[in-house]
């Protein structure tokens, strides 16, 4: 008799359990947001390619950021940023055998060519805005040899979008 209120109990915790880390991923998506958003919200759009990537204890020893410097091809939006590369900070990294990884960062690796939405923070530093919406990777497409963004837009297209936005 006593396992059977134990099991209901425990069917009981679990349900509650299950509820609550579905609540708690529900509200912790993105709404997903559109290039003419992005846009309006970074202080810097840059299309460049990943050519330093530095991970590294933050002051307080209790994180690991990751320092990237992108070589700027072409600023769409510049803000004061002129320069022909921007570093960038993202939480996350991996330093000798501890590693960190935020679902809500983007990744970058060494020579990707990439789009990114920027955005200072208090210290200065720039961060990609939009989390992982504000990062978009350029690959070459196989078949047509074009370069493309996201897999299947034309980098020409992505980046007339983006301009026509800051014009807006």
């Amino acid at each position: 008799m006593i396992l059977v209120p134990h099991v209901r109990s425990s069917t009981a915790a679990m349900c509650i359990l299950v509820f609550a880390a579905a609540i708690s991923v529900a509200s912790a998506q993105q709404k997903q947001k559109t290039v003419d958003e992005l846009t309006k919200q970074a202080d810097v759009v840059a299309v460049g390619r990943v050519t330093a990537l530095k991970s590294e204890w933050d002051e307080g020893k209790t994180r690991i950021i990751t320092r990237v410097t992108l070589t700027v091809d072409e600023y769409l939006k510049e803000g004061t940023e002129r320069s022909k590369t921007v570093n960038i900070v993202t939480l996350g990294g991996e330093i000798g055998d501890v590693g960190e990884m935020y679902t809500h960062v983007p990744t970058f690796r060494q020579s990707e060519n990439v789009v990114v939405f920027l955005r200072k923070d208090n210290r200065g530093d720039y961060r990609v805005s939009g989390g992982t919406q504000g990062k978009y990777s350029i690959e070459r497409d196989p078949e047509s040899r074009k370069m493309m963004v996201g897999g299947s837009i034309p980098v020409e297209d992505f980046t007339t979008s983006i301009k026509r936005s800051i014009n807006r």
